[in-house]
């Protein structure tokens, strides 16, 4: 090598020479300098100091360190501002798969909500149904006991007629036996006596009938208005 080398040649030779190394802090994000990149990141020094350039006079000594910290300088900003790009392309790329991600659970979250909202009708749906058949089997209740009450009534009524019937037959047959046994006068009386005694009767018995019946319709009113307070 001397100091007639064509430049280009120069520059080539030296280029092909360089070495990088650290490229870890060739590729930091926060802010590196070219010195530090030259010294911290090439072969920069190891170069400068070969006995190839050493051998050299001062002027030519010069002029190759000055190519050679050109080339380490260039070698090193181009090696990062191509790992750079490369961690920006990462983080596109990283920002726009979160981006997708992030719309999928969006999507997937929406659909969620609205099986909620689909399980909610339908458990409102149930609850209503629940609460009719509820208030359907209290009427259905409510109903047996009010046709066992009249049933009672009417066995009570039936008992209260048997007894009347059998009471009058008997006063009649007692009418008999004692017409046979005195006059007309006392069998007159006897039998006006045993009538008002028997109209007695009947009337007592109409207003027991009478008290059942309007026990029987309170009865069915309560059960009416415990059903509309339930509704």
């Amino acid at each position: 090598m001397n100091g007639g080398a064509d430049q280009k040649a120069l520059f080539d030779y030296w280029y092909d020479r360089v070495q990088l190394r650290n490229l870890k802090r060739i590729g930091a994000q926060e802010h590196v300098t070219t010195q530090e990149l030259r010294h911290e990141c090439t072969n920069y020094d190891q170069l400068r100091q070969l006995p190839l350039v050493q051998e050299l006079d001062e002027l030519e000594r010069s002029r190759v360190i000055t190519i050679i910290k050109y080339q380490c300088t260039a070698k090193a900003l181009q090696r990062r501002t191509g790992l750079l790009r490369e961690f920006a392309r990462l983080c596109e790329e990283n920002a726009l798969a979160q981006k997708q991600a992030r719309s999928r659970l969006g999507a997937l979250l929406q659909k969620l909500k609205e099986a909620l909202r689909g399980k909610q009708v339908e458990v409102d749906r149930l609850g209503r149904r629940i609460q009719a058949l509820e208030a359907e089997n209290a009427a259905l209740r409510s109903e047996q006991q009010q046709s066992k009450a009249e049933l009672q009534v009417q066995k009570e009524l039936e008992a209260l007629q048997r007894a009347l019937d059998a009471e009058v037959e008997r006063r009649k047959q007692l009418a008999r036996n004692n017409q046979s046994l005195g006059g007309r006068v006392a069998h007159t009386n006897r039998y006006r006596r045993e009538r008002d005694e028997l109209r007695e009767a009947l009337r007592i018995e109409r207003q027991t009938s009478q008290a059942l019946r309007q026990e029987l319709q309170q009865l069915r009113g309560g059960e009416q208005l415990g059903l509309g307070l339930a509704e």
